[in-house]
């Protein structure tokens, strides 16, 4: 992501510029947390606001320059919450209703077109709701924590990409954008990235003709009108709902057969053509008694943004389970999303779920 403006062109800023921003402290809203989902689907909304609060912020000490249209390429959560080292001193993970936060965003590269973010959200003590994070000067005042405060901790990260663009017209009058020349140069407005995933690569995409795997099943999905955003475009954070249903379904019904869990698969699940979708039962996907588990946590989950998702009739999403695991206890999820056109299928999304069984007990109804 190098970009090829030179040095001397940099404008000066006003003042001195936040390189890592932290926004100001807000509350966990009570949908926020109440299961994985809306949790998930949050935390992509508020990414999208933290990025935003960071371009916005730093065009303000650099008032030559303007802001310009942009798309997001990708974004891939991980929710450390999941780790030990970061529940409460209570023993919680997922933040709770009420809960002060932040979010803390910096670029970590800045290219001709585009830029990359690190984005880390951390909880609050209550002594410190009124501190501005990016003020130094404030760091000794809140150098000690008030008796029965709780002490920082990370409950979720986050990196992505966002791509520069200009909108055109072509002759038949169909919007598209190109990509442009990006609002940013300057190298020493990045910071080191301070994340580290499970898997930070890409999903790889399919060799062109090539089949998914045997195991694969497909999920049709029905999209509203309430799914789009100003441009017509299924927004970001509805992307996650919709990979969390299909997860659930994948789960629920055995297809992520791996060689773990406590259930095993009552019959043979049929191979599911890929041309044309129909279940072949002459072909097995997954036999009759193979181990699985129901329930499990996504660690990470990786959202690919290809090409645009409109609502309208025919989007599905094809997933399936890899069989390499991730250090012999994390399962790779994959999953295209996918829109038809007659004969014609266009893979709008590329994304990837990394779970763990989740073998606590919960209280029944």
């Amino acid at each position: 992501m190098s970009a090829d403006v030179s040095s001397n062109s940099y404008p000066v800023p006003t003042s001195q510029p936040d390189i890592v921003f932290s926004q100001p402290t807000s509350v966990i809203r009570w949908i926020e947390g109440t299961s994985e989902c809306r949790h998930l689907e949050s935390i992509f909304l508020l990414v999208d606001d933290a990025r935003d609060a960071h371009i916005k912020q730093l065009l303000k000490v650099f008032p030559q320059l303007h802001d310009k249209n942009r798309v997001v390429r990708y974004a891939n959560v991980k929710l450390d919450q999941h780790y030990p080292e970061n529940h409460s001193t209570k023993g919680q993970a997922r933040p709770k209703f009420g809960q002060l936060f932040r979010v803390e965003t910096r670029f970590t590269a800045i290219g001709n077109t585009s830029v990359k973010f690190n984005h880390r959200f951390l909880t609050v003590p209550q002594s410190q709701a009124g501190r501005n994070f990016n003020n130094r000067d404030e760091d000794e005042q809140y150098s000690e924590l008030e008796t029965d405060d709780e002490p920082e901790r990370l409950f979720a990260s986050a990196e992505g990409a966002l791509v520069f663009i200009k909108w055109q017209t072509d002759d038949k009058g169909h919007r598209f954008f190109k990509p442009t020349p990006g609002v940013f140069h300057d190298p020493s407005l990045a910071a080191p990235s301070v994340l580290h995933f499970l898997d930070p690569s890409q999903p790889a995409r399919r060799p062109q003709g090539s089949s998914r795997p045997a195991n694969a099943f497909r999920v049709q999905i029905h999209l509203r009108k309430s799914d789009e955003d100003e441009l017509g475009h299924v927004t970001n954070s509805r992307y996650v709902s919709l990979l969390h249903d299909v997860l659930t379904f994948g789960l629920r019904s055995g297809y992520y057969s791996n060689g773990t869990g406590s259930s095993r698969t009552a019959n043979n699940l049929p191979v599911i053509c890929n041309d044309d979708m129909s279940m072949d039962a002459s072909q097995v996907a997954i036999p009759a008694g193979a181990t699985y588990y129901k329930r499990a946590n996504i660690f990470e989950l990786y959202v690919g943004y290809e090409n645009e998702l409109k609502v309208k009739p025919g989007v599905y999403v094809w997933s399936w389970v890899e069989p390499q695991r991730i250090q012999d206890q994390f399962d790779v999820i994959r999953f295209e999303i996918c829109a038809s056109n007659g004969n014609q299928e266009q893979v709008v999304s590329l994304s990837r779920a990394i779970i763990h069984e989740d073998t606590s007990e919960r209280a029944s109804l």
